[in-house]
């Protein structure tokens, strides 16, 4: 196993880190599709550390010096059914698959489709049925923030 790892894309370095770091602060949508699955929406920075959505909604993140139109991304298991993290957004189940220590659910809301990790750590799994309505919410610094626009696959 390294302790460094280049992430490449069409023959140049998309970005040099810790597994760690690539995981969780991505620095391009590409790296955050290429290690695993991330929820993309489409923001605009409007201050630093907070990125207004198309809906009007405003998101914390680490802005890292970025300006103007990003993608703002959080990793499915990073976010929690309920309203307990600064980071909010409501919607309605859309579908949900028991996939043995999570249940995948997706949620649709105003700004775009979200991809939930429940975790099934009671049994019966408990995650919402399809058309429930459910708030999802999560910490800013599991919040990050790619240029808008970049190729993903």
């Amino acid at each position: 196993m390294a302790d460094t790892i280049a992430v490449m894309n069409r023959g140049r370095i998309e970005q040099l880190g810790t597994p760690a770091e690539l995981y969780e602060q991505p620095r391009t949508a590409f790296v955050a599709g290429f290690l695993g699955k991330s929820n993309l929406l489409d923001g605009t920075v409007s201050s630093d550390g907070v990125v207004r959505l198309p809906d009007g909604s405003e998101l914390r993140a680490r802005t890292n010096g970025n300006h103007g139109p990003v993608s703002i991304g959080v990793r499915p298991e990073k976010i929690r059914l309920g309203d307990a993290g600064v980071n909010r957004l409501s919607g309605t189940v859309k579908e949900s698959a028991y996939i043995g220590v999570a249940t995948e659910v997706v949620v649709a809301t105003p700004v775009g489709e979200l991809t939930v990790f429940h975790q099934n750590v009671e049994t019966g799994g408990g995650a919402p049925a399809p058309g429930s309505q459910v708030t999802l919410s999560w910490a800013s610094e599991a919040t990050f923030v790619v240029d808008r626009g970049e190729e993903t696959e």
